[in-house]
C-alpha cells in the first residue's frame, strides 16, 4: 500500500524491520536474552526514568514486565516481542502506510561470519519461521512485503538459495524476494551471490554505525545485476547503549537532518525499526511514530522496499 501526494512526492520512506527475535516466550529461563531483558526492564529503564527518557508510567509497565518473564513462559500475559510486531502494524494502519519485514530462515544457527570462521552464539534466533507461515500470509495479503533475513548467504549462491527456498515454500505465490543480511554482513560476492541465486533485491548496503546516505547513495541502484536498496536509518544506531547511545529527543534532530537532506535530493530514506523496538525493555516507538508524521507533512510517499526498488531502478 502506497501514500502518494497528487503532486511529485518530496522524498520517499521505506519502512522495514529485522525480525530477530519473534517470541521472548522462546527463549530459555538460564538464557542471555532472558537475563538481559530482565536488567533492562528493572535497572537500565530506571536510569532513563531519571534522565526523563521515560515517564514514569512507561518505567512501571517495564518494571512489571521484567518480572513477568515466568508468565510469558507460561503464556498467561502477552508476549512483549511477539506483541512488538503487531505494535508496528497497527502504527502503519493509523497513518495507512506498510513495510517491509525481514524473517530470519533458520532457528538456533547463528551463522558464520566468513566461511570457517562462526559468528557468535547469540546472532541466532529462538523462533522457527516455519510456524509462522500464517502470519507472513496475513503481512502479503494486507499490504506488506515479507523479506529474508540471511544468515549464511553472504556465503555463497548454494547458501543463498537454501534460504530463498525455506520462504518460497512458506509464500509459493511470491515472486520477487528481497534480502536484508543478518548483523548487515556484506562482503565483496555478496550481491553476485543474491543475483544468481534468485533474489530480486538486496537491503543489506549501509552501515550499524552511521546514520545517513551510505558512501552518498541517494537512491536505489544496481550492482552485479541485482537492485540494491541502501539503509538510512537505524534505530540501534541512534538508540541501542553499546552505540549511539542517544535519548529519544535528542535522536530526532538527527534524524530530521537526514529527512531534510532528502528533500534536496528526492531522496529514498529507508528506515530499520526492529520489531523489538516497540515494546519493552526498549519503548522506542515514539520516534518511529514522529518519522512518519513528519515525512507526511513533508509530502512524502511511503513504498514497501520492494515497490521502491521498482519504481528506481
Amino acid at each position: 500500500m502506497t501514500v502518494v501526494n497528487e503532486k511529485q512526492p518530496a522524498y520517499t520512506v521505506v519502512l522495514t524491520h529485522d525480525v530477530d527475535q519473534l517470541a521472548l516466550r522462546d527463549a530459555p529461563f538460564a538464557s542471555r536474552i532472558a537475563a538481559s531483558y530482565l536488567k533492562r526492564c528493572i535497572i537500565s529503564n530506571f536510569k532513563r526514568w531519571l534522565q526523563k527518557d521515560l515517564d514514569a508510567l512507561t518505567y512501571w509497565r517495564s518494571f512489571l514486565s521484567g518480572l513477568s518473564f515466568p508468565l510469558i513462559k507460561a503464556r498467561i500475559v502477552s508476549d512483549p516481542m511477539e506483541m512488538g510486531l503487531y505494535k508496528a502494524m497497527e502504527i502503519e494502519k493509523q497513518y495507512n502506510v506498510r513495510s517491509t519485514f525481514f524473517f530470519l530462515p533458520e532457528k538456533g544457527n547463528p551463522g558464520y561470519i566468513e566461511k570457517g570462521k562462526p559468528a557468535p552464539a547469540r546472532r541466532g534466533t529462538d523462533y522457527d519461521v516455519r510456524d509462522y507461515a500464517e502470519l507472513l500470509q496475513e503481512l502479503e495479503q494486507g499490504g506488506w512485503e515479507v523479506g529474508i533475513h540471511g544468515i549464511n548467504a553472504h556465503l555463497g549462491q548454494q547458501e543463498a538459495i537454501d534460504e530463498l527456498k525455506v520462504f518460497q515454500n512458506l509464500i509459493p505465490g511470491k515472486k520477487k524476494w528481497g534480502m536484508r543480511m543478518h548483523w548487515l554482513f556484506q562482503p565483496d560476492m555478496l550481491w553476485q551471490n543474491l543475483h544468481e541465486a534468485g533474489y530480486y533485491y538486496d537491503a543489506t548496503f549501509g552501515s550499524n554505525d552511521n546514520t545517513g546516505f551510505f558512501q552518498g547513495r541517494f537512491h536505489p541502484f544496481i550492482k552485479d545485476n541485482i537492485r540494491v536498496l541502501p539503509l538510512t536509518i537505524q534505530d540501534g544506531t541512534l538508540l541501542a547503549h553499546w552505540r549511539g547511545d542517544m535519548s529519544l529527543e535528542a535522536a530526532w534532530p538527527r534524524v530530521r537532518g537526514v529527512l531534510d537532506r532528502a528533500k534536496e535530493h528526492r531522496a529514498v530514506v529507508t528506515v530499520l525499526w526492529h520489531t523489538a523496538s516497540f515494546s519493552a525493555p526498549r519503548y522506542w516507538e515514539s520516534l518511529y511514530h514522529r518519522i512518519i508524521r513528519q515525512g507526511l507533512d513533508d509530502g512524502a510517499q511511503f513504498l514497501t522496499a520492494v515497490r521502491a526498488v521498482e519504481q528506481f531502478t
